[in-house]
């Protein structure tokens, strides 16, 4: 399968990308997912790195403009390393899993795979969460202030009551997953215009200067976006040395 003919249909990534650098795709759910917001939270974090090391990222998110907008802003991604399409047409001809699919509303749907059903894996990456991850780095520093909604705050030392390791402390996961769920509900009607493919799952695919396929990872569950979940971007790690 020739992925970058396939997004040529969409966008002209020929005129955007360089042929002589490598290319990420990063092809997200609806940008209300739980997996867009953690995967991009992970992303952002790198996107200089990855320029660095002549590797152009593209992230293809299911939505519309303003709802890429808040996304972009609120994940501190680059907004135009973002696109935004208003199906998953996109998602169909590149083979990826539509979660599931009962003759009931979407949003019914994704609550059934929050239970597990047809998502393997997603009960232990929510426990993961709660329980913390000694694998897994910290997410906030000590002295962050943590604003939970408008009225509470917190500080990252709180973390620190369970270790002092740079390592993922039980909740602290969890707490972001918190942050990302009341961004999300606060603007839902933004962040969903389309609410039919809440269920959609995405993938990530890196290719080489010569259009060979060198890593390819596609999500079959919720929460389930990398291979390694400890580690989502180690993939990586031998292109960023």
């Amino acid at each position: 399968m020739n992925y970058k003919n396939i997004l040529n249909e969409y966008f002209d990534i020929e005129r955007t990308f360089h042929s002589r650098r490598k290319l990420l795709i990063v092809l997200l759910g609806c940008f209300a997912d739980f997996d867009s917001f953690e995967y991009c939270q992970e992303l952002s974090s790198q996107v200089k790195k990855l320029s660095k090391h002549s590797i152009d990222l593209i992230i293809i998110g299911i939505g519309n403009e303003k709802s890429k907008e808040f996304f972009c802003r609120f994940n501190e991604i680059d907004i135009q390393k973002v696109v935004a399409v208003r199906d998953s047409e996109i998602h169909k001809r590149l083979n990826l899993n539509s979660g599931l699919a009962l003759p009931i509303p979407a949003i019914l749907n994704l609550l059934i795979m929050c239970t597990g059903i047809n998502s393997r894996g997603t009960i232990k990456e929510v426990l993961r969460g709660y329980w913390g991850d000694s694998k897994a780095k910290n997410i906030f520093q000590s002295d962050e202030e943590i604003k939970i909604g408008r009225l509470f705050k917190l500080k990252g030392e709180m973390f620190e009551t369970f270790s002092k390791k740079d390592i993922l402390r039980p909740f602290e996961l969890a707490t972001r997953r918190l942050l990302n769920m009341i961004e999300i509900l606060s603007n839902w009607s933004i962040y969903t215009p389309n609410p039919s493919f809440l269920t959609q799952r995405g993938a990530t695919i890196l290719i080489n200067e010569e259009d060979e396929v060198i890593y390819k990872f596609k999500s079959n569950s919720l929460l389930g976006y990398s291979k390694n979940m400890s580690t989502p971007l180690s993939f990586l790690d031998d292109f960023l040395l």
